[in-house]
């Protein structure tokens, strides 16, 4: 039997506090969210009170705890300031479990360059003590796929030896890239834990732009249609990271894709 495709919203492009934007999000026809853990839910602001508490406001919603994301600026494995950062990520994967998501999300900024010795050995460092800790803990940490070549990406993350390791699949990054978004799922999916619905255009000098669900390159049908087929069992999480009219443009997003997902 084929897999029904979960569809989640990412609740900060809404531009709400947190339980109002609970209660939007169920009502734009999502079974799950994702959650901010620096700026909407922070583990210390949260008891373990707090933390029953909360799960049984989701549940009386109808929603889950698709994952929690941990925004980050440097690369997640860039030295500076690089203890406090594994810290608090640890911290969040257990405030995950905590609260029923199997799931954080941190975007990667990057691979070491082939020639970089020292920092393939800190990537892999970093990576394989934080998937230690996820198998600890039960929770998968996966790293945002961006404009990294997906071929480079499964091939550094094969190395990854201590614990399971995920990929936020990200096919607006692939856009971004000059890639194909279904050609990088099918050398990554292995690895894909999480994916991140946001849609883009090329472009030959910047890169490329973030656009509406839709109205961009993804082949959203095809790549639909590759998750069923590979059994994917995680979320699909609609952000909109940019624009005037965020909270629309993902409403729209969630109806585009469950017309295209219903057929």
């Amino acid at each position: 039997m084929t897999r029904q495709l979960r569809f989640a919203l990412a609740t900060r492009c809404l531009g709400q506090e947190l339980k109002p934007g609970l209660l939007l999000a169920s009502r734009m026809g999502v079974g799950g969210v994702q959650l901010d853990a620096r700026n909407e839910i922070r583990p210390a602001e949260l008891s373990e009170t707090g933390r029953r508490q909360f799960t049984h406001l989701l549940a009386d919603i109808g929603l889950q705890l698709a994952s929690l994301d941990f925004p980050i600026r440097r690369p997640l494995w860039d030295a500076e300031r690089l203890d406090a950062r594994i810290a608090a990520l640890k911290q969040t994967m257990e405030f995950a479990y905590e609260l029923k998501a199997r799931v954080v999300t941190v975007r990667l900024g990057g691979l070491p360059g082939e020639s970089d010795a020292a920092g393939k050995t800190l990537f892999l460092d970093v990576v394989n003590d934080l998937a230690r800790h996820g198998n600890h803990v039960g929770v998968t940490l996966a790293v945002g796929s961006g404009r990294e070549p997906a071929t480079r990406l499964a091939e550094s993350l094969k190395a990854v030896t201590a614990g399971p390791i995920g990929v936020n699949f990200d096919p607006a990054g692939s856009v971004m890239a000059g890639a194909s978004p279904s050609e990088a799922f099918q050398q990554l999916r292995e690895f894909v834990a999480h994916v991140t619905v946001r849609d883009a255009i090329a472009g030959a000098d910047d890169g490329g732009s973030e656009v509406p669900v839709g109205r961009g390159e993804v082949p959203w049908d095809e790549l639909l249609f590759l998750l069923q087929d590979s059994d994917y069992q995680g979320w699909l999480s609609v952000d909109r990271t940019q624009g005037s009219d965020r909270a629309g443009d993902a409403a729209r997003a969630v109806q585009y894709l469950q017309s295209i997902f219903r057929g």
